[in-house]
């Protein structure tokens, strides 16, 4: 089975969610997960989708809702990795969490459809129907929009979705259930510590007093509902980061290593040799020439 990577989600301070319009030559992310929702248009590009146990052909006008911890993957057809050949993938996408709504504990009547289709979505959600053109229109607007505007319009695209937009699920319940660990309460709360804190020295003291359990029992109930370890986990968040940066360099690479968490360089390379399969440097290099053929 190919290694799942963890994916750093980064948004504007000033936005509870953003819209990107995302061009590259290929579909570059590898098979991932985050904790975050996440809605993605395919306007073009062609290759195949996997979600979850799920695969199909990738195809223009894919929409698709894909729930917290849910493994995916968009692999570009064989041809766009070609030299010399100039093609494009493009596609919109979001991703956000619960708190854009009203807590939960309190729900509003009137929006709980869209509650549902969340629920839905942690098998994975293909759109399909005669209102799906209309949904890909008010997706694409948001892109244009900013504020309490792109907020309000965002929540009425969930809105139909959940209502008049027919949908299937990707996944089995079984499924699911397997992959119950990461919405565990204890380790979403690790898991949103270590989003908010990769930046700084992370001790395992630190996040067994945040458990409330002695260190070597968290490894083990961190492992035995995730399959992995938290440092793996955490070392996965700021490479995640760190390929953005490097994409958009504007620090040198000792720079973005401590901006990481890193307090040494030889560690940062290793760490990120280990996840990507590239040094920084190749990856620099690498990522800007694919984006100027």
């Amino acid at each position: 089975m190919p290694k799942i990577t963890y994916e750093k989600v980064t948004r504007n301070k000033d936005s509870s969610f953003s819209i990107i319009d995302y061009y590259n030559p290929y579909f570059a992310a590898p098979l991932h997960i985050h904790p975050e929702y996440e809605l993605i248009l395919i306007e073009e590009g062609t290759g195949t989708m996997y979600v979850g146990n799920f695969t199909k052909p990738l195809e223009q006008g894919d929409l698709l809702l894909i729930g917290p911890n849910l493994t995916h993957l968009w692999l570009s057809s064989e041809c766009y990795y070609k030299p010399d050949v100039s093609m494009l993938s493009h596609s919109v996408y979001c991703q956000f969490d619960e708190r854009i709504l009203p807590d939960s504990q309190h729900r509003i009547a009137e929006i709980k459809p869209i509650y549902h289709l969340l629920h839905e979505s942690l098998k994975g959600i293909l759109f399909r129907g005669e209102k799906l053109q209309e949904a890909q229109e008010q997706f694409r607007m948001l892109i244009h929009q900013n504020g309490f505007e792109k907020w309000m319009n965002f929540c009425m695209l969930l809105y139909k979705l959940a209502n008049e937009v027919d949908y299937v699920c990707l996944n089995s319940d079984e499924y699911v259930s397997g992959n119950a660990g990461y919405n565990d309460p204890c380790i979403k709360n690790i898991h949103q510590y270590l989003m908010q804190h990769y930046q700084y020295n992370i001790s395992l003291a630190d996040l067994a007093d945040l458990a409330h359990m002695n260190p070597s029992s968290l490894c083990r109930f961190y492992k035995a509902n995730t399959g992995r370890s938290i440092f793996d986990y955490l070392a996965e968040i700021r490479i995640s980061y760190a390929t953005k940066l490097l994409q958009n360099r504007h620090s040198g690479i000792s720079q973005i290593a401590y901006d990481c968490g890193y307090n040494s360089i030889s560690h940062f390379n290793h760490q990120f040799k280990r996840i990507t399969g590239y040094t920084p440097t190749e990856f620099f290099h690498h990522a800007n020439q694919e984006f100027s053929t």
